[in-house]
């Protein structure tokens, strides 16, 4: 649940910040110099923000956690390709992960980068004990292995039997 929360808010507040600074965040992208058209970037952003956004909400809210967390980790696997590649090809730039609303040295893409991976490992940890979670509350008898990730919870009481 802390991982979830700390993923909400993050992704809340970045997709927050860039969305208010949309312009901004379209000219940082533009730096990237991956060679998609103008109007790409235009769109991504406009529309990128928003998806941050909701999959910050959704995470906080707790909604559609399994689904969201594949999300959030695909977004987090092209925030580390992009910085990676701007990290190898020693692009001078400002990541605009928090619509340049931070300290100067935090969007450098050599910290970014890394942000990014520990948000991508945070991501990939998220998706993974969803799926252990899930496949718990499908079969509890065969996901023995998972109930010290849920002990404690309240929820680890017996299966329902059939009422065949």
């Amino acid at each position: 649940m802390v991982i979830r929360c700390i993923l909400g808010t993050i992704f809340l507040a970045a997709g927050g910040l860039k969305a208010m600074h949309a312009y901004d965040f379209y000219t940082n992208l533009l730096s990237y110099q991956v060679g998609a058209p103008d109007w790409f970037f235009r769109i991504v952003a406009v529309m990128f923000p928003w998806i941050e956004i909701i999959s910050g909400g959704l995470l906080l809210a707790g909604l559609w956690v399994e689904t969201i967390g594949i999300l959030v980790t695909a977004q987090c696997l092209v925030f580390v390709l992009m910085l990676g590649q701007a990290v190898l090809r020693g692009l001078d730039l400002q990541c605009g992960c928090f619509g340049g609303l931070t300290a100067p040295w935090l969007e450098l893409p050599s910290v970014a980068f890394v942000r990014a991976c520990l948000l991508l490992a945070a991501a990939v940890w998220l998706v993974i004990l969803s799926d252990r979670r899930e496949a718990m509350r499908k079969d509890p008898a065969q996901s023995a292995d998972v109930a010290p990730l849920t002990a404690g919870r309240g929820d680890d009481a017996a299966p329902r039997e059939s009422r065949e």
